[in-house]
Order: structure tokens, then C-alpha cells, then sequence
């Protein structure tokens, strides 16, 4: 049902949104190359998946399916790896509680279908730990292999998915309390660090630094530890895991994962008294390395599921182990139908997931304006006609970060239709009027005007009183013109015009 809903999802084709949006008009703007170097509007993005998005994009000229299809390949492997992983860790009603409760999931299931690195976290993530299982339980020419191959991996990872750096962190943590694997944990981390520190050098901390504004953003400063109030830490800790962190089947802030942070807590405990505290600390190690990176403001802690989804399979196993020992405080004769039950909760909460989506295929009513308006403008505007953009200015060009995912996802929008808008800088109206507009006037081509507006942020107003300026000019040129509104969400419109 996991993959059905997300293939459905797939298929739905979901309007882009701004997240997306943001990192898809690099690929149209820049090569392979300009890639490794800081992104614009702050993003940050790992090296391999932004080479693997614009192969995606190159190939498929911009199609949101294209470019969305390897989160969908991540999101179906991972799935059988979650499950290999659940059926090789615990006993069978806890690995099956565990992958019900992964499979009911909401957020693995979205990052699966995005144009966003979060399903790439995830799939290494599952590797890593299926290896080290198979690692564990191997001997001879296999020991050597699938150690080889872990260490493979954890070296390639750090290019593809950053937390996979505390995955591996934690691997050669276990690995190296073993005495019979304590050499080959060292060699292995040996290799991974070489890779690593070079990533991070010379890839992750210049693209960090040119966005260190991100981390001071209100939705990022409660995932950092309150390093000058220590005393605080135990609370937020507890904050931080019962929140987005635990959102499994779901969840959400100011303790709404309360219940499954609980869940959580039986299992760990469980698995301590059973003696299984290695493989309890290869579960939990990773949050280690996670809070380190948080104490220096490297990566967030929790804050939202999509940065600390690298966790998913261990805190579901958690979960599903610690559902399974309050099942068991049941009478037998009640534990069979308490646990059918829970199954067919779990099924139900999928299901209605799939409904809501059929339902509702879009993130937002804006987002679904947006793409309706690009379909308009590729059936009215000819293929040779002059399409002229106008929106906020900062600095005398247009402030396409200042409008944030609407104004991102307007222009992808508008790129896949196969519309190229020319976007006016501040003082270049007249240049335009009479080296572009004016000298191909003979030809009888009609050209358009797009203003675009999103008041709803006051540091971004509309330039009303330049912008009734670049009118005159058209009116003072002999231009007829004919106006159309295109009211998006809230206060998002598109005031258009063509002039002939």
C-alpha cells in the first residue's frame, strides 16, 4: 500500500511548489560546474544529487516527472530495504509493527515523490545499515567484501546525502567496540574521513557559509542547542524528540509526537534489558554526530523531519519494538485482536492518505494558479513573441528570492510551458522600449507585460509608481494594450498585458 500511494502519488503530478522550485531553476540557469559552486537564494544542496537533478532535467527538458523520478526510485528501494531491515534486526511482530508504522508514514512517502535530496538521506541511510548486518553476520571473502562495500558507500555518500555522515559516524562507532572488526573499523574510517573532510572543505562549508542566513531563520534557531543555557538542554531534548523528529505515522511541533517519542523510549529500554545495547547504540549513535553538528550550527537537530529522516528506520524500529511490548501487557487472548487492530489502523491511515491526495492533488491553491497560468500563456502567446517581467526590485534588478517559493515556482512554471520572460531591471524600460519593443513594432508582434505581485511579506512591495512609469512609455510609444488579472492566492496575482 506504501508504494501504491506513492507511485499514485507520482502519477498525480503534483504542481511544483517553492522548495522545488528553488532548486529546479538551477538546473536551468547553470551547468554542471557552476553547481559545485555556491547556489543562489541560499540553497544547499549535496554535489552527486544536484549532478543527478540536472542530468534528470537535461534529459527530460525540464519535465517535473524527470526530475522527480530518482526520489521516486529511492523511495521504492528504500521501501524493501526498510523491510529486509525491520525482518533482520527484531523479531517478527516487532519488525512487523516497525514497517507498518514506516509504511503509514507520511513525510518518507512526500520526499519521495519531491525534486529534494531527503529521499537520496534516506536510501543511504537503509544501505548503510543492511550492510552492516550483513557485515555482521558474514565471515571469510564475504567479511572482506561487504565491509569494502560499507566503506564504499559511507565515501560516496557524503557527496550524495549529508547525514549520511553521522550514519557512518555511528557505524565506525559499533564497529570499532568490536574487537573482531576493530582494525578493519579504523581503515574504514580512514577512507570515509579523506572523503568527507574533502566534501566538506571543498564543497559543503563554502555553499554553508554564502547561506548563514538560513540558520538564523525562526524555523531553524529552536534546532540548535541553547549553548549559553545549558541547564535547558535535558527540556529541549525532549522538546526536539517530541516533535517533527518523531513524526512517525505522524506528528508534528510542541510535542505532537509525544506518543510515538513514548513508543520510542519502551522499545530502547526493552532492547536494553534484552542485552542488545550494541545494536541499540547503532540505532541511536547517529544522533550523536547530529547533536555535534548542531552545537556548531552545521546542521539542525530535529526542527523538521526532512533533515533528521536519516533516523526513520531506527526510530521505527523503536517504535514497532516498543508497540509490541505494550501489546504484550495484554492478556494472550486479547493481544491477537489488539494487534490486528493497530494493523488495520495503520492500513486505514494509509488508504485515507491515498483518498486525500486523489482528492486534493496539489500542496496549494497557489501552486495549482500558477500552473493554470502557465498553460494560459503557452496557448495565447505565439512562440516568437516578447514576454516582459516586472516584480519587486532590490539593488535595480529583480528580487526573485525577496517573493520566496511563489515567485520561484511562477518561473519554472512558466519555463516548462516553453514561456521566456525577459525580466525588467530598474531604469531599463526605456532601453527596452527602444531596442526590443520598438524596432520590431514593424513586424506587427504583439509582446506582453507581466507584473507580478505578492504583497503579503510589506518588505517586498510592488515599484506601483515605476512601474505606471514603463506603462507610459508603452502609451507615449502609440501601443494599444489589452489587460488581463490573474488573481493566485491571497494577495499573489499577475496583472498582464499585451500591447500591439
Amino acid at each position: 500500500m506504501h508504494v501504491l500511494w506513492m507511485v499514485v502519488r507520482f502519477g498525480l503530478g503534483f504542481p511544483i511548489w517553492g522548495d522545488e522550485a528553488f532548486v529546479v531553476n538551477n538546473f536551468a540557469d547553470l551547468g554542471y560546474a557552476e553547481l559545485f559552486e555556491p547556489l543562489p537564494n541560499g540553497q544547499v544542496a549535496p554535489l552527486l544529487w544536484l549532478w543527478l537533478e540536472k542530468l534528470f532535467y537535461d534529459l527530460g527538458d525540464g519535465s517535473i516527472y524527470w526530475l522527480r523520478f530518482p526520489a521516486l526510485v529511492a523511495g521504492v528501494v528504500s521501501t524493501w530495504l526498510m523491510l529486509r531491515f525491520c525482518l533482520r534486526a527484531l523479531p517478527q511482530p516487532s519488525a512487523l509493527f516497525a514497517f507498518a508504522i514506516f509504511a503509514a508514514a507520511y513525510y518518507p512517502l512526500r520526499h519521495a515523490v519531491e525534486v529534494k535530496p531527503y529521499a537520496l538521506d534516506l536510501l543511504f541511510t537503509l544501505v548503510q545499515l543492511n550492510l552492516a548486518l550483513d557485515l555482521i553476520a558474514a565471515s571469510g571473502k564475504r567479511l572482506r567484501r561487504k565491509a569494502i562495500a560499507l566503506v564504499l558507500i559511507s565515501a560516496v555518500g557524503v557527496w550524495a546525502s549529508y547525514p549520511s555522515m553521522f550514519v557512518s559516524g555511528g557505524l565506525a562507532l559499533y564497529f570499532f567496540a568490536r574487537k573482531s572488526t576493530r582494525v578493519k573499523a579504523v581503515a574504514g574510517s580512514l577512507v570515509f574521513g579523506v572523503s568527507a573532510v574533502a566534501m566538506v572543505f571543498l564543497f559543503a562549508l563554502p555553499h554553508a557559509r554564502a547561506a548563514s542566513w538560513l540558520m538564523e531563520m525562526d524555523m531553524w534557531t529552536p534546532a540548535f542547542p541553547p549553548l549559553d543555557r545549558i541547564w535547558t538542554w535535558p527540556l529541549w531534548l525532549v522538546e526536539r524528540h517530541a516533535g517533527y523528529m518523531s513524526a512517525y505515522p505522524t506528528g508534528g511541533r510542541d510535542y505532537g509526537s509525544s506518543v510515538s517519542l513514548a513508543l520510542m523510549v519502551v522499545g530502547a529500554v526493552g532492547l536494553w534489558r534484552c542485552r542488545q545495547r550494541a545494536f541499540l547504540g547503532l540505532l541511536l549513535a547517529p544522533l550523536l554526530f547530529n547533536f555535534v553538528a548542531a552545537t556548531g550550527k552545521f546542521y539542525p537537530y530535529g526542527g523538521s523531519i526532512r533533515v533528521s529522516i536519516f533516523m526513520a528506520p531506527a526510530l521505527c524500529l523503536l517504535m514497532g519494538h516498543g508497540l509490541t511490548l505494550c501489546v504484550q501487557r495484554f492478556k494472550p487472548t486479547v493481544q491477537r485482536y489488539a494487534a490486528h487492530t493497530i494493523c488495520v489502523l495503520l492500513f486505514a491511515f494509509t488508504s485515507m492518505g491515498l483518498v486525500r491526495d486523489i482528492q486534493q492533488p496539489y500542496k496549494s491553491e497557489g501552486d495549482v494558479r500558477a500552473k493554470e497560468f502557465a498553460a494560459w500563456m503557452a496557448e495565447h502567446v505565439m512562440d516568437d513573441a516578447i514576454v516582459l517581467g516586472w516584480c519587486y526590485q532590490k539593488d535595480g534588478a529583480p528580487d526573485f528570492h525577496g517573493h520566496g517559493g511563489s515567485m520561484a515556482r511562477l518561473r519554472v512554471q512558466l519555463r516548462q510551458a516553453g514561456i521566456r520572460v525577459e525580466w525588467l531591471s530598474t531604469g531599463a524600460q526605456k532601453v527596452i522600449v527602444q531596442n526590443r519593443v520598438v524596432q520590431n513594432r514593424a513586424d506587427g508582434q504583439a509582446f506582453w507585460l507581466l507584473a507580478y505581485t505578492d504583497d503579503n511579506d510589506t518588505t517586498i512591495p510592488f515599484a506601483e509608481a515605476e512601474f505606471q512609469t514603463t506603462l507610459q512609455a508603452f502609451d507615449l510609444a502609440g501601443f494599444s494594450s489589452e489587460h488581463f488579472n490573474f488573481p493566485f492566492y491571497k494577495a499573489e496575482r499577475i496583472d498582464l498585458y499585451r500591447f500591439e
